[in-house]
């Protein structure tokens, strides 16, 4: 007889992740922010172009499992106007790691009229439920930090930054092609994040404004956008910030990605008109999230893979 499948964790492991979910269900409920299920099949993804799509195949044709719920929950946010989140699975294409799944499990959620700083001071709460040995919670200038970690200035032109990667031996395979905000994520993963949070989670503010997503835009320097990165013991565990509402702002950052998608070969995105109609509708003034729940636990276990603490995990 085949022996079935393990999961490969303990029963207490598993019994600690699912004391974590419900402990998260139950701070958001005492908050009164809404928990809401939305599909996770669509016919499209993320524009990002660091984000793999994972692509399939339904009855109605092409479609996505999506690699995070932003699009549908902005629909809820332009309907209703209140607090909700999303805890579940989610999907990146061919990502298998000490620390990526092709399947993993991510919490998003939105806070109408919050500052980013507020929405911070709330993720900082989220990662205290998960342990208590997460303490400090620093704050550094993401330009600083590259600086110091990487010897050259982030918003350097192309040659430069190419330069660098090349005297630090990144691959020609993974130079050739990428534009300066590719670049700046290379010249980042290998010299900057390892040393992040070392000794405790540390928040990362002031990206530039090319590299902000779909972020607000610092009004007070414009060079700057209204995002920020959580790490901690060199891993990145959220990323989030003030919410971009303009509409036309939207669709210029969806084409300027699908433009870079495009030159480097990957494969073309639907635009997302659900994201689109709700910016139109009006989304409110807002702060979101998205916070791996996987490295989470992982961290708060003390282990060294998101394998150890979700089960069935590929290797």
């Amino acid at each position: 007889m085949r022996d079935h499948r393990r999961s490969g964790l303990s029963w207490e492991r598993l019994s600690r992740r699912a004391t974590l979910l419900a402990t998260i269900r139950a701070y958001f409920a005492e908050q009164g922010v809404l928990e809401v299920d939305t599909p996770l099949l669509r016919a499209t993804c993320a524009s990002d172009p660091l984000i793999p799509a994972t692509a399939t195949v339904g009855d109605a044709g092409p479609a996505f499992l999506q690699s995070s719920p932003e699009a549908l929950m902005k629909c809820l946010l332009a309907e209703h106007r209140r607090p909700i989140y999303q805890l579940g699975k989610v999907y990146r294409h061919g990502e298998i790691g000490r620390l990526h799944q092709p399947e993993f499990t991510m919490l998003e959620w939105y806070r109408p009229g919050w500052s980013m700083r507020s929405l911070m001071d709330e993720v900082a709460t989220i990662v205290r439920l998960a342990s208590s040995g997460a303490d400090g919670f620093a704050t550094l200038d993401w330009r600083a930090a590259f600086r110091e970690g990487v010897g050259i200035d982030p918003l350097s032109d192309r040659a430069t930054l190419a330069r660098r990667a090349a005297a630090l031996n990144v691959s020609r395979d993974l130079l050739d092609g990428e534009d300066p905000s590719g670049l700046r994520d290379l010249l980042f993963s290998h010299c900057v994040q390892p040393g992040l949070g070392r000794d405790g989670p540390v928040f990362l503010t002031g990206f530039a404004a090319a590299d902000a997503s779909f972020a607000r835009l610092d009004p007070a320097d414009e060079t700057r956008a209204l995002r920020f990165e959580l790490y901690w013991s060199g891993v990145e565990l959220a990323n989030g910030g003030e919410e971009l509402t303009d509409p036309a702002q939207w669709r210029q950052r969806a084409d300027r990605d699908r433009a870079r998608r495009c030159a480097l070969g990957l494969p073309a995105v639907p635009p997302d008109e659900d994201w689109a109609a709700a910016l139109d509708t009006g989304l409110p003034a807002a702060s979101g999230v998205a916070l791996g729940v996987d490295r989470l636990l992982m961290l708060a276990e003390g282990c060294r893979s998101i394998t150890e603490v979700a089960p069935f995990a590929r290797s």
